[in-house]
C-alpha cells in the first residue's frame, strides 16, 4: 500500500530527503537544500508529477537542507508552502533568525508559508489522509505526518537510521532535548511499519530505532557535553559539505562569521575561540568525518558540492524582499 501513497526521493548532503504524496492533488514534503532543486524538478517529472501539478509543499522544519527548494519552486510554479506557526511567522517576517540562517550561518533564499500546520490537522491528497504531528525537539516547529492505516510515517529529522536529530540547546533551551525525549516516546507508540526519514534509507524497523534513539537522548540528560559535541560536529560538517571544503583561513573566516561556533566555545566548552577550533578541527578529524585533502578541511560522508554560482539573490532573511 505505500507503493501507492508515496515516492520517495533518498537526496545526498546537503539536501534532505523529499517524499511526494501521491493523489489528484500531490503534496511535496521537503525541497531540499537550494543547490539540489533542478535535481528536484527533474525527479517529479519523472514520477508523472510536474512541480506545476504539485497542490503544495510541506515543510517538516525550516533549517536550509529542507527548505532551500522553496525559493525556486514559488518563483517559478507560484507553489504554496505549509508549515507549523512557529517557524513560519518569523519567515514571513524576514526575521533575521529565520531558518536559523544567521545563527547557522547557512544561506536561505527567500520563500513565504502560506498556510498554517497545526497538530491533528489532516492533509488530503485525494487519495490518502495524513495526520499532522507536533514532533519538536529537533526544532520547535518541526512536524511530522501520518498516515495510520499503513503505519507510515514522514518523519523529518524526528527520527533518524542510528542517528538522532541534533539538538540545539542554546537557542531552543533545555526543553529541546525534553522535547525530543518525548517526541520519540510519542512516535513509539505508534504503530508504525515504516519510516521515511529527512536522512538516510526508509527505516523498516521502527520500533528499534525509535528505541535506541529515545534511550540515547535520555542519557543525555546527565551528558550535556555529548549534545553540545553531537551538534557542532553535524553543523561544521554540514558546512564543509556545501561549501566543498574549506583551507585553515577559509575555516578562521567562516568561525568568526558563525554565531553558533561562539556560543558553543563559550558556553558548552568554556574554550576560548582558538581552543575550540582546534579541538573541533581535531574531533571531526578523529570521528573520520572529515580529512584534510589538498589543504582544504573536506567532508568524507557522502555529499554532492554544490555547483559554483547556484546561490543568487538574498541569502539571509533579514535581506529578502519579498518573493
Amino acid at each position: 500500500m505505500t507503493g501507492e501513497l508515496l515516492r520517495f526521493f533518498p537526496r545526498l548532503n546537503p539536501s534532505a530527503n523529499s517524499v511526494l504524496l501521491l493523489g489528484p492533488r500531490p503534496i511535496l514534503v521537503d525541497t531540499g537544500f537550494g543547490s539540489g532543486v533542478a535535481d528536484l524538478e527533474q525527479w517529479l517529472h519523472a514520477q508523472g508529477t510536474p512541480p506545476h501539478t504539485l497542490s503544495l509543499i510541506v515543510n517538516t522544519h525550516h533549517h536550509s537542507d529542507h527548505v532551500g527548494g522553496n525559493h525556486h519552486l514559488q518563483q517559478q510554479y507560484g507553489l504554496p508552502v505549509a508549515a507549523h506557526p512557529w517557524e513560519a511567522h518569523p519567515v514571513n517576517h524576514r526575521h533575521p533568525e529565520a531558518c536559523g540562517a544567521r545563527w547557522l550561518n547557512q544561506p536561505v533564499q527567500a520563500y513565504r508559508v502560506q498556510t498554517l500546520l497545526h497538530a491533528g490537522d489532516t492533509l488530503d491528497t485525494g487519495h490518502a489522509g495524513w495526520q499532522v504531528l507536533h514532533t519538536p525537539g529537533h526544532s520547535p516547529g518541526h512536524l511530522s505526518l501520518h498516515h495510520p492505516d499503513s503505519g507510515t510515517l514522514i518523519a523529518g529529522d524526528a527520527a533518524l537510521a542510528g542517528d538522532v536529530g541534533w539538538v540545539n540547546l542554546y537557542r531552543d533551551g533545555l526543553q529541546a532535548l525534553e522535547q525530543s525525549i518525548e517526541t520519540t516516546g510519542r512516535l513509539a507508540a505508534l504503530n508504525l511499519r515504516v519510516i521515511y526519514p529527512g536522512h538516510g534509507e526508509p527505516i523498516t524497523d521502527p520500533a528499534r530505532t525509535l528505541a535506541a534513539a529515545h534511550a540515547r537522548l535520555t542519557r543525555w540528560r546527565a551528558e550535556p557535553e555529548k549534545v553540545a559535541w553531537h551538534g557542532c560536529k553535524r553543523i561544521l560538517t554540514f558546512a564543509l559539505m556545501y561549501r566543498g571544503g574549506l583551507t585553515a583561513p577559509e575555516l578562521d573566516a567562516y568561525f568568526q562569521d558563525s554565531p553558533w561556533f561562539h556560543e558553543f566555545a563559550r558556553h558548552a566548552f568554556g574554550l576560548s575561540p582558538d581552543a575550540f577550533r582546534t579541538a573541533l578541527i581535531q574531533e571531526l578529524l578523529r570521528a573520520g568525518a572529515a580529512a584534510w585533502v589538498d589543504g582544504r578541511l573536506t567532508a568524507l560522508g557522502p555529499h554532492a558540492v554544490p555547483a559554483p554560482g547556484w546561490l543568487t539573490g538574498a541569502a539571509r532573511p533579514q535581506d529578502w524582499t519579498q518573493p
